[in-house]
């Protein structure tokens, strides 16, 4: 954050060291228009008397802002040590060899590098450098055809495959600039994106991330750019298991991906599965930023397109709102009567070149009761021919100019927008989209974006380091610690086998009977639950083959009449701190896959919200005619697990309450299972 990356990132005079790459790299900046002094060094080409190649940087008559170095890793180094004792403003290293590789070798080639730079930033190594349509700079052995771009996205990649997609894109987006990270060793996503956040002209953020880093230094960021610049991640990853240092179903459930997911979510970070959705949600965020809500209304001269667009928005969190009756009359009279006024809307042709008709339409559509308006149609490959399509589109723009609302122009196929559509749609303010799922999801990405700025409410991440040995809690203590902050728990007590019987007796049939001991975390593996004992005899029956596996046996009432099952989990992870998992429970918890995760500090409210993603939430709603349950109840558990786990005297490692039987309405909710296991803390 602290770290000044003008020279670096803006450049008015460069050194290009290197062969065949540097080659690129000149050509690149004179391609794309950059006017200030260039210096080639290169000692064998600068020795035959070739114009603009210089010796070395010490023979250059000024210092340069930024150097390209295209060279292998043992000249990179002796270069930075150069550049800064020159007093350069930074450099592109892009050497391979460093800290990429696993071996010790790369290792200590990454430490000799930033042992010669000290405090000089730059980029890589390993890494393709960056390109600066605003002020007209490419350090990129790639090439980059010139724009002329006044406002646009900053694309931060730490791929340099993804930052070529990108620019390579016949997607029509706005790009200000694009820059390649590699390693990071001295210039991190994180600090080029806050470099960003004070560059008037950039409208939208853009990073693929293969790692995430630090959490909360990207928390700060994000907390940094809210409500002024939107960021958005394209990261991959959420294919990876869960981590083998759990234990319990909720380690199972949880995973860094999802930690990172609810990080995002929360503070108001858009996340992308695709470079096209990436891509085309950065355009939507470029043109309008994040939304109020998530309403859509969109038409379209087929029935078909609008089908399909009704069929795909079924899976998203986007809502189609009915078509007001003001609406609907003026539509039906510019439409006819066989025209079925609805949300999306299928116009059919038969007013398609009647401009003003069109205009009329469009305006009433567009009647200030949806967040985004949207038009779709494809367009023919050759330009001439597309010129014919232009009416309908120069129609819907007036209209958008004329009522002010956000609206796109897409077409349903990403090849089927020509280049001057889009430009047609940019200068009148409205997004030229590409691809009708890309579309879609970008609005649910931004319209989230746009919830999540109104509710700021950034999690701690307090960074938690775990050390020394593990120690399981059995059912018994961990209810007592369950106890202890509010949340109810089965009458039980915990005793040797010969007096199981008679504390059944004494708390009441029917009662549940179980094994009791710190070794055994899952105890129906082990036959080792035996469930609604209503007599003596079969209390004593249980006793006896429970005893034989423990000595000590947890006695408890049963908790019957229940409305639902849940998990309440807790995982502390080293980086994002405790996070609660929250999801349908029971013995098929893993299987259901029905769970959100949650980092604290939260509200009652953002646990509703919460808990309302899961489908089992239903369940808690009066399902086929079931009682309503006690969702205030389980707020009240999952508030005080919360609230248990940030005390780090408590040092808990994992808890799982799996399940927490919910009862009606009034009638509360009770943690018939727990799992709890402590570890010490550096």
């Amino acid at each position: 954050m602290g770290k000044n990356l003008t020279r670096l990132m803006s450049p008015k005079s460069v050194a290009i060291l290197g062969g065949r790459a540097a080659d690129f790299v000149a050509e690149n900046c004179r391609v794309i228009g950059f006017h200030g002094p260039m210096f080639r060094i290169h000692p064998e080409k600068a020795a035959a008397g070739l114009e603009g190649f210089w010796p070395s940087l010490d023979a250059l008559p000024i210092v340069p802002d930024c150097a390209f170095l295209g060279i292998n890793r043992e000249a990179t180094i002796e270069a930075v040590r150069q550049l800064r004792e020159l007093g350069a403003g930074g450099a592109v290293c892009l050497a391979s060899g460093f800290a990429e590789r696993s071996t010790g070798d790369g290792i200590d080639y990454n430490r000799r590098l930033l042992e010669a730079a000290e405090d000089f930033p730059f980029l890589g190594p390993n890494c393709l450098g960056f390109v600066n349509f605003f002020d007209r700079i490419s350090l990129f052995p790639d090439p980059a055809v010139p724009r002329s771009v006044e406002r646009g996205v900053c694309v931060i990649s730490q791929s340099g495959t993804v930052a070529c997609d990108v620019l390579f894109s016949n997607r029509h987006l706005p790009i200000g600039k694009v820059f390649s990270v590699g390693n990071q060793s001295s210039v991190s996503s994180v600090d080029l994106a806050y470099a960003a956040l004070e560059d008037p002209r950039v409208t939208a953020i853009g990073m693929y991330l293969e790692s995430m880093g630090d959490p909360a230094a990207f928390r700060d960021l994000a907390c940094a750019a809210a409500k002024q610049v939107p960021i958005l991640v394209l990261k991959p990853g959420r294919s990876e298991s869960a981590r083998s240092i759990t234990s319990s179903h909720t380690g199972a459930m949880a995973g860094t991906e999802r930690y990172l997911d609810a990080l995002l979510q929360r503070v108001g970070v858009g996340r992308c599965d695709s470079i096209a959705e990436f891509v085309e949600t950065l355009k939507l965020l470029h043109v309008h930023g994040p939304f109020a809500g998530n309403r859509l209304a969109i038409c379209g001269g087929s029935g078909g397109d609008m089908a399909i667009a009704s069929d795909l928005l079924q899976t998203l969190d986007v809502e189609l709102p009915p078509v007001k009756n003001e609406t609907r009359n003026e539509l039906g009279r510019l439409l006819g009567d066989h025209v079925p006024v609805r949300n999306p809307l299928d116009f059919q042709t038969l007013i398609w070149h009647d401009e003003k008709k069109l205009g009329n339409m469009f305006t009433a559509l567009q009647d200030g009761d949806a967040d985004l308006y949207g038009f779709f149609l494809d367009h023919p490959d050759l330009e001439a021919q597309a010129h014919r399509e232009e009416l309908p589109i120069r129609a819907f723009l007036a209209a958008a100019r004329k009522s002010g609302r956000k609206a796109f122009v897409a077409s349903t196929l990403p090849e089927s927008t020509p280049a001057f559509i889009a430009e047609m749609a940019l200068k009148s303010g409205v997004a030229a989209m590409q691809g009708m799922s890309e579309t879609f999801r970008a609005f649910e990405i931004a319209a989230a974006m746009g919830l999540a700025w109104a509710n700021l409410n950034p999690p701690h991440l307090e960074r938690r380091h775990l050390a020394g040995e593990t120690r399981n809690l059995n059912e018994f203590e961990a209810k007592q610690m369950l106890s202890s902050v509010g949340i109810k728990t089965p009458k039980s007590a915990e005793v040797f086998a010969n007096e199981a019987s008679r504390t059944a007796a004494a708390i009441g049939f029917p009662v549940a009977m179980k094994v009791s001991s710190q070794s055994i975390l899952h105890k129906t593996e082990l036959n080792g639950v035996a469930l609604n004992i209503d007599s003596l005899e079969k209390a004593d029956k249980e006793a006896s083959r429970l005893g034989a596996i423990t000595d000590k046996i947890l006695v408890e009432e049963m908790i019957r009449e229940g409305v639902a099952e849940f998990i309440v989990g807790i995982n502390v992870d080293e980086e994002f701190g405790a996070v609660i998992v929250v999801g349908a429970g029971g013995v098929l918890a893993e299987i259901l896959e029905d769970s959100v995760v949650m980092l604290p500090p939260f509200s009652r409210e953002n646990v509703l919200s919460a808990l309302k993603t899961l489908r089992s939430f239903r369940l808690l709603s009066g399902y086929r005619g079931r009682p309503l349950g006690d969702v205030d109840a389980l707020i009240s558990a999952v508030m005080s697990v919360a609230k248990l786990v940030q005390e780090p005297a408590a040092h808990i490692f994992e808890l799982e309450i799996n399940p927490i039987i919910i009862r009606a309405q009034g009638r509360g909710a009770v943690a018939v299972d727990c799992l709890v296991r402590l570890k010490g803390e550096e």
